[in-house]
């Protein structure tokens, strides 16, 4: 095997002094922010086809399943799309030589990928956001926590999983679903197969001995639907170091939705060269790939997928933005190692798939107590009850020790935004002070009523200024088990992608 030139895209994982590994996504060059994450590309190529095709397409449009979800109505134009890719092995044919590498079917399907893609026929823009299969979150209805893949996957035939998953996806994130799509292995593999396979560059050799994936060649290679679908699920893949020896990625379903970004970039880039003249024959096998085993709500009709096919006629990579959850790495009381999401860091990020300004802070997210400063009597416990009844989470604390003339929110540093909210959300607003000794407390934010108090509003103001978010991110707790909030140094976080091919060197074009 060739020596291998050292990657800058590999994963390593360090150990912040306080015991935790953080994991972020490192910004993507230039080339990669074109990338149209997750496996609604495929909707994306339907719709554009059965618009081209106005009868053929309402032919093949009725062989699209179809779920009765109780969705959110869109506002205005934009609207909310999950897309979900079920990991069933019922559709996986036994003489598939990788047919042991996907396990046996002996549980419920549950949602390998999960993603959200926020699409704005006005804007022309598409933002997109995947939830690692890992994240430790409420699952609803019974709001015990878990992992967020397993929403989908019920036992019950009264529940359904798909509406589970989309009522989680509202109740932890604040993120109303619109429209749903799903699909699975088979039509993964028939679409990478219908476009002629998928190109990519390997500057190493790389396997991943769970899913079967196997890439010793070097160079420029095209993966199949078996090779690609391979790789895209890779959770454990290894690649070649310099020395010849096998490294692990330790990145794992982060690594793994690197990996699904840059593969599904080029399968739309090479989907886009075949769709270019709209051949029949291109179309129908990618339609014909998907169709059987595509879902979509009942609610998404062919006239609403012609309108937005037309919205986004011209539609250019550059308008297509990635988001990326922050999240750590923590264990469970029961022992099992997990995501946690990183609620204060991930405000920003969630606020645009609510159609929130990026400094918005959602009550849920704060957590605060209450002292009662003006001398009323019982005021904090009621002033408590009031904002636990809006989604904060307040607790009552012991009274101050002066009557105080203005109502006062004090907040550790990188609070800001969390006090502003607060004090927008009182009838008399609050000043607001920085308060160094509330940091690292499980509420780092105190709200102290002042005699000028009058009460607490339904919804709360808007922000009069840009919220500060230049402070380092806190990482809340989620449940039982989880480590305490405590402020990182952002010298402390390690950006990580993990393993994924590279670009072709100069000079080489793969394709």
């Amino acid at each position: 095997m060739p020596d291998a030139p050292p990657r800058t895209d590999r994963a390593t994982v360090e150990t912040s002094p306080r015991g935790r590994r953080e994991f972020r996504h490192a910004k993507p060059p230039a080339r990669r922010r074109r990338v149209l994450k997750g496996l609604g590309v495929v909707v994306v190529l339907l719709v554009l086809a059965l618009v081209g095709l106005v009868g053929y397409g309402w032919y093949r449009y009725n062989q699209i399943g179809r779920k009765d979800l109780a969705l959110a109505e869109a506002a205005g134009g934009v609207q909310n799309f999950l897309i979900v890719g079920s990991d069933t092995r019922s559709v996986v044919d036994p003489s598939d030589p990788d047919y042991s590498a996907f396990g046996p079917d002996v549980s419920p399907p549950r949602s390998d990928t999960i993603m959200v893609a926020r699409v704005d026929p006005e804007a022309k823009s598409v933002d997109l956001i995947s939830f690692p299969r890992d994240l430790w979150v409420p699952i609803m209805p019974e709001g015990e926590a878990e992992r967020i893949n397993t929403a989908y996957n019920v036992d019950d035939p009264e529940q359904d999983g798909a509406q589970r998953l989309v009522d989680t996806i509202k109740a932890d994130f604040g993120i109303d679903i619109n429209h749903y799509v799903e699909i699975d292995f088979a039509s993964f593999k028939g679409v990478v197969d219908a476009v002629g396979g998928v190109p990519m560059y390997f500057d190493t050799a790389v396997r991943d001995r769970k899913t079967g994936f196997y890439q010793t060649e070097l160079g420029c290679q095209t993966l199949d639907g078996t090779a690609g679908l391979d790789f895209a699920r890779s959770r454990n893949l290894e690649y070649m170091d310099d020395r010849g020896q096998w490294v692990l990625d330790p990145s794992a379903d982060l690594g793994r939705i690197a990996r699904q970004q840059y593969f599904l970039k080029e399968m739309v880039d090479r989907a886009g060269e075949r769709f270019g003249d709209l051949d029949l024959k291109a179309i129908n096998d990618v339609i014909s790939s998907t169709s059987d085993q595509l879902k979509i709500d009942s609610g998404m009709d062919l006239g609403e997928m012609a309108s937005l096919a037309r919205a986004f006629r011209g539609f250019d990579g550059d308008q297509i933005h990635s988001h990326t959850l922050p999240v750590y790495d923590d264990t469970t009381s029961g022992g099992a190692r997990v995501l946690r999401l990183d609620q204060k860091a991930a405000e920003p990020v969630l606020n645009v798939f609510r159609g929130l300004p990026p400094g918005y802070v959602s009550p849920s997210a704060i957590s605060l107590q209450v002292s009662n400063g003006s001398g009323a009597r019982n005021q904090a416990t009621e002033v408590t009850a009031l904002l636990s009844g809006l989604g904060y989470e307040a607790d009552v604390t012991s009274d101050a020790t002066t009557i105080h003339a203005r109502t006062v929110v004090r907040y550790a540093p990188g609070y800001r935004d969390h006090a502003d909210q607060v004090a927008r959300q009182l009838a008399t607003g609050a000043d607001l002070e920085l308060d160094e000794d509330l940091t690292g407390l499980d509420a780092p934010v105190v709200l102290v009523t002042g005699t000028d108090f009058a009460g607490v509003l339904p919804e709360a103001t808007p922000p009069t200024q840009a919220p500060a978010t230049t402070a380092p991110p806190t990482s809340a707790a989620a449940s039982a088990g989880s480590t305490p909030p405590v402020t990182v140094d952002p010298a402390e976080v390690t950006e990580q992608v993990g393993y994924i091919a590279g670009e072709p060197p100069p000079g080489i074009t793969c394709g």
